[in-house]
């Protein structure tokens, strides 16, 4: 699974220097998908006659019937041609000192010879997007966005608008949409259909935008990072939209309010789980599992050129991250690192955590749950509580781990009575956390801490504290067993 808030934490977890990323929250971009009413025209290819019409008149046949004998056409289709030309127009049609009435090229009937393209004015409905919190038109499409209720939800935090107000006509003008269409390749493939015309490969140019006759409310998915000082009290906020930092996007949620309009705040870390001091002296610290993992990622590679020695650095970092046993785990790695596990986890896989939400416990969670279980030798733990009185377990999310145990006996899920410390194992991998494994998005609550956890690679260690936490979650499980029956 490609999970974009943990790529963009990873991409931008350095971003600011003497800050150190503290969370990356699923977000939405507040958008509204507009229907404008626009007076357009479309350049497009002239038909053959027109064309070898409007070739002749450069050439001084200059009267209906020369023209239908040279193309050996009747004078009723030339004159058809003639007169749409005078409509738009590209010719002149007037007696001569003799009397006749001859067919002359205008202005713009010469540039349309010499491109051999016409315009046609037309009324359209223009679907556009229109971003509220840079209160600007926007190339996003129709696709690219979700409702609020999908936002809700999957959990994800809603950015503010700039404005409450309904988009008009003045903030979506003609020279900003046709520079936006131009930009982006929309002329050619996406400009302004005209009705009861076939496609072309013709140009659109808005004329005004005479009225927004519709505007739905919607939101583009994104993420924002959260930093905190490492040496002072300040926050800082980045909205990353397509996957690419969006410095505009972090002005504008600055002009609005920042971090205290969406009551962001750092707490003080919890602290990992205790450590044997054994593990703690052997340990690598922080900054040099940073320093490994940015040589190894693909997209700090040097785009200079100079692609084989830095791809070789990316190699021999990977592989120094894979034989520490004992290393530190960054906040943005942890999402990284469930998702790895289910997919890839061979043996066992336990899971301990405080709570469970709807925006962690999806259907695509669910879905690679019930993969992992099905796997021939796999053994899986999960288990949760006890939660706080303030309403942070979805009981629906919990019942779906619970209906899942039902239909696989390789899966045992319970509710503890009793804290525990937070862990992921799986196969001979131990994080040791206090991160929410299943809770870390989805709540009403925005506190957010420097977490940081290990990992552990020992095998008798991991096989210890795997031994001691599933006969843990064995016993309340049946213990929960005992009460229902």
């Amino acid at each position: 699974m490609t999970d974009a808030t943990a790529l963009a934490a990873r991409r931008y977890n350095d971003l600011h220097p003497g800050y150190q990323l503290v969370a990356a929250v699923d977000a939405a971009v507040p958008f509204s998908w507009l229907t404008l009413d626009v007076l357009a025209q479309k350049r497009k290819p002239l038909p053959v006659v027109d064309e070898f019409m409007l070739r002749l008149c450069a050439q001084g046949v200059d009267t209906i019937p020369d023209i239908a004998a040279v193309l050996g056409m009747s004078d009723e289709i030339v004159r058809d041609s003639v007169a749409q030309h005078l409509s738009i127009e590209n010719l002149d049609y007037r007696p001569d000192h003799r009397g006749t009435r001859i067919i002359s090229l205008t202005a713009a009937g010469t540039r349309a010879v010499d491109d051999l393209e016409t315009t046609a004015p037309q009324r359209i409905d223009l679907p556009h997007a229109f971003d509220r919190l840079l209160w600007v038109p926007s190339t996003q499409r129709r696709n690219d966005l979700i409702t609020r209720g999908d936002a809700m939800v999957r959990g994800v935090l809603l950015l503010p608008s700039a404005r409450t107000h309904e988009v008009t006509t003045q903030e979506v003008t003609p020279r900003t949409l046709n520079r936006m269409l131009a930009a982006s390749g929309q002329a050619d493939n996406t400009a302004p259909r005209f009705p009861h015309r076939r496609p072309s490969s013709g140009t659109a140019e808005v004329l005004s935008v005479d009225e927004v006759t519709r505007q739905r409310r919607c939101y583009l998915p994104a993420v924002l990072l959260v930093y905190s000082a490492i040496e002072f009290d300040d926050v800082r906020l980045n909205v990353v939209v397509d996957d690419l930092s969006s410095s505009e996007h972090d002005r504008a949620l600055a002009q609005v309010g920042g971090a205290d309009r969406l009551g962001i705040s750092v707490a003080p870390p919890k602290g990992e789980p205790d450590l044997p001091p054994h593990l703690l002296d052997q340990r690598v610290p922080y900054e040099t599992v940073r320093d490994l993992q940015r040589r190894a990622a693909p997209f700090t590679a040097d785009p200079s050129g100079s692609g084989s020695s830095a791809t070789d650095d990316s190699v021999t970092a990977r592989a120094e991250l894979d034989t520490l046993t004992v290393r530190s785990v960054p906040v943005f790695e942890h999402r990284e690192l469930l998702a790895h596990a289910l997919t890839n986890v061979r043996r066992r896989f336990l899971l301990i955590t405080s709570t469970v939400r709807n925006a962690v416990v999806t259907d695509d969670f669910v879905s690679r749950l019930e993969t992992m279980v099905r796997r021939t030798g796999i053994v899986a733990h999960i288990a949760y509580g006890p939660s706080d009185s303030s309403g942070n377990l979805d009981a629906s999310a919990a019942k779906r781990l619970h209906y899942l145990a039902k239909r696989y006996d390789s899966l045992t899920v319970t509710r503890l009575d009793e804290p525990h410390p937070h862990c992921l194992i799986f196969d001979d991998t131990w994080i040791n956390s206090s991160f929410d494994w299943l809770s870390h998005r989805g709540g009403a609550l925005r506190v957010y801490r420097r977490e940081e956890g290990t990992l552990i690679r020992a095998t008798d260690l991991v096989n210890d504290r795997h031994a001691r936490y599933s006969a843990l979650i064995e016993s309340a499980s049946s213990a929960a067993s005992d009460q229902n029956t």
